[in-house]
């Protein structure tokens, strides 16, 4: 399953690669998992950088569907890699111990006085017949996502 997704940050790329690139920043939205065994690490690359979460999601916080496939928690590592301000990136999301690829690309453009960020995002649950309602419940829970990231961004740049 395909879709992509929009992200506005009310500042220009230039403040936006900055906020993302910021270690403090990535641990607020690992924070916002509720674990703590979730991490995360910002590396330089150049003129931009690449941003990695990991963790363990338990899986009573699975969605239902997923909970009946996996019985232990699931292991996770979300890498978000930029060139720099306004330059596109990519997304890798390995879910380990679970039957699914996730990958994207991103493409962050300014737009006003505001900075537009698209994620292209590919899911796919190799389960036969439930592995479609699991992409499709994955996929339902991204509006919930993308407004939490619009509103600690809001924040975070107001602030900074």
């Amino acid at each position: 399953m395909r879709k992509t997704l929009t992200i506005t940050y009310p500042a220009d790329p230039a403040k936006v690669a900055a906020m993302l690139a910021d270690p403090e920043y990535q641990r607020g939205r690992v924070a916002r998992l509720g674990s703590d065994t979730v991490t995360s690490e910002v590396t330089p690359a150049g003129d931009g950088f690449s941003a990695t979460a990991s963790g363990t999601v338990p899986a009573d916080k699975l969605p239902s569907a997923a909970r009946k496939l996996v019985r232990s928690g699931v292991s996770f590592t979300v890498t978000e890699a930029w060139g720099g301000p306004a330059e596109d990136g990519s997304l890798s999301i390995d879910a380990g111990g679970a039957p699914v690829r996730s990958s994207g690309a991103l493409a962050m453009r300014p737009s006003g006085e505001q900075t537009i960020v698209e994620v292209d995002l590919e899911l796919k649950v190799t389960v036969p017949l439930v592995g479609r309602a699991v992409e499709d419940k994955a996929m339902s829970m991204a509006g919930r996502v993308i407004a939490d990231e619009e509103s600690r961004a809001a924040a975070w740049l107001g602030s900074h």
